[in-house]
């Protein structure tokens, strides 16, 4: 029996020669996740962020951005102790960067600041290291950037972010939070309407 190229021929125990095309498990497909997909985007006044991913490596989590400037000018992302840039685990631990990359440039500990000049078209990727992220801590409740037009700062905030662990799992996370509707309340004890007329003055309805 002959089998055309895409085809694989066996031997049963029987001995009948059986062919046919190869059909992969389904539970071992060996495509990687996409490594341009965005978990969630932001926007400030003055560029789009976007979110890819953030891995853990030891005790460091490592997220990646893309940012798309929506004008041309001076741009800074800022970390400084005890505010600006940072990640906040559920129990309310919060974790500093030690290193912020865009494209080649980078700024650690002894300048936390770094400042790029913007062109509209350019997409840069931002890398953010967390330092001392322990492995109990299985996602990011809220991540924190800080960036900045050199004068007034804006907060741009992602929440209930995966962890990528070095196997390539990540825990469960929550959904976010609805925000709530508010709805007018209506008083059924309100007092009757007046009608007011000279002289007579006002009688109630």
């Amino acid at each position: 029996m002959s089998a055309s190229p895409d085809e694989v021929c066996t031997k049963t125990s029987s001995g009948e020669v059986v062919c046919g095309k190869p059909v992969q498990n389904p539970g071992s497909s060996s495509k990687k996740p996409d490594s341009d997909e965005t978990i969630q985007t932001e926007v400030d006044r003055f560029v789009t962020w976007e979110l890819k991913s953030c891995a853990r490596k030891q005790r460091i989590v490592s997220c990646i951005f893309t940012i798309t400037p929506n004008a041309e000018s001076r741009y800074d992302i800022r970390w400084y102790a005890g505010e600006g840039t940072k990640i906040v685990d559920a129990e309310g631990n919060e974790y500093s960067p030690n290193k912020v990359q865009i494209g080649k440039n980078f700024s650690g500990l002894s300048n936390r600041i770094i400042t790029i000049q913007t062109v509209i078209g350019a997409h840069y990727q931002v890398i953010i290291d967390f330092v001392e992220v322990p492995a109990s801590v299985p996602y990011i409740t809220l991540l924190q950037v800080v960036g900045s037009d050199g004068g007034s700062a804006a907060n741009i905030p992602f929440r209930n972010v995966p962890i990528i662990n070095p196997d390539g799992s990540s825990a469960p996370v929550p959904d976010l939070p609805k925000t709530p509707v508010k709805q007018q309340s209506s008083n059924h004890n309100s007092p009757p309407p007046q009608i007011c007329l000279p002289i007579v003055g006002c009688l109630h309805q």
